[in-house]
């Protein structure tokens, strides 16, 4: 009876929020609870507050996020203003300063999302696969696909490369810096996981993942400036015979061997 006492229904909170907020935010094993008679033990009103005010600012924080990643799409990082994204989110310009102290402090962290966005996609998309020649495979035509998908908002990042030219040590940098290195390692991981099965010859993957990176960068770079009308699909078809297949005829080949 005691421990009962000392236990709180999850739904004594949980009502307080709409659905959709909670979602966002709940891992798949909490899903069950937001319809469910579950419990949490020793959870005080204060805490209760705190975690309704934690999802509320969070949603909000994304939201805004999310409405400065459309306006930089469309705009360019110049044509970017509090006002407009403010507009964009359906929400008070006053309102924008309570999440971020500066404009500038929001784009960075509207650009960091959605490059963070991109690197988890990616990775959602090739987890499932186990043959290291379809991983990689499959990491190239994702990686094409949503760069397309979000074809401004990356042509915008290419364009405007003065947002992004701060040396490598300088703190605005670093955020990006990881998340860039953390997806070239990525690529390096399948390459690697292919050297390992014998799919692939023994070779620098590191080198090898910086080289395709850029290379996936001047296909979308060509779609994104209009200089081509093929599809991310055919990039995707191109890019990988190069890879697998190189430039050299069977004659010039047997030469090298």
């Amino acid at each position: 009876m005691g421990d009962r006492k000392g236990k709180v229904r999850f739904l004594r909170f949980a009502h307080l929020l709409p659905i959709p907020l909670l979602l966002p935010f709940a891992s798949p094993s909490l899903l069950p609870s937001l319809f469910t008679d579950c419990t949490v033990s020793h959870m005080t009103r204060n805490s209760v507050t705190s975690t309704k005010e934690g999802l509320v600012k969070d949603f909000r924080t994304r939201e805004l996020l999310d409405a400065a990643c459309r306006v930089v799409a469309r705009h360019g990082f110049q044509g970017v203003t509090v006002d407009r994204v403010a507009e964009e989110a359906k929400i008070a310009k006053g309102t924008v300063y309570l999440y971020f102290r500066t404009k500038e402090e929001l784009l960075k962290a509207a650009v960091e999302q959605g490059m963070a966005n991109f690197v988890n996609q990616i990775r959602s998309e090739v987890e499932e696969v186990k043959a290291p020649l379809e991983k990689l495979c499959r990491l190239v035509e994702a990686s094409l696909e949503l760069s397309d998908s979000n074809r401004d908002f990356f042509k915008t990042l290419l364009l405007e490369r003065n947002f992004l030219a701060a040396a490598p040590s300088h703190p605005e940098a670093a955020q990006m810096l990881d998340l860039y290195l953390g997806y070239i390692n990525f690529i390096a991981s399948v390459i690697k996981d292919g050297i390992a099965a014998g799919a692939f010859r023994v070779h620098d993957a590191e080198a090898s993942a910086f080289a395709l990176n850029e290379a996936m960068r001047g296909c979308f770079q060509q779609r994104a400036l209009g200089l081509t009308t093929r599809s991310a699909a055919d990039d995707a078809s191109i890019l990988l015979d190069l890879l697998f297949r190189g430039i050299l005829s069977p004659h010039h080949k047997e030469q090298l061997s």
